[in-house]
């Protein structure tokens, strides 16, 4: 719900009418509006994960 209502901005009876496909498919599309790579899966190399801790804690 928190992502249908908060991310997707949708109402709540827009939210309880989708299906599943339609919820995944606006997931899909906010994610892309944004600049997400959806294909990007790998997981940050050892130096990256090092760079990121030491930024962030």
């Amino acid at each position: 719900m928190r992502i249908g209502i908060g991310g997707l901005k949708w109402r709540p009876a827009d939210f309880w009418d989708a299906t599943l496909t339609e919820f995944f498919d606006g997931i899909e599309g906010h994610n892309e509006a944004q600049g997400v790579d959806e294909q990007n899966t790998d997981a940050p190399s050892d130096r990256e994960l090092e760079a990121l801790v030491a930024k962030y804690g």
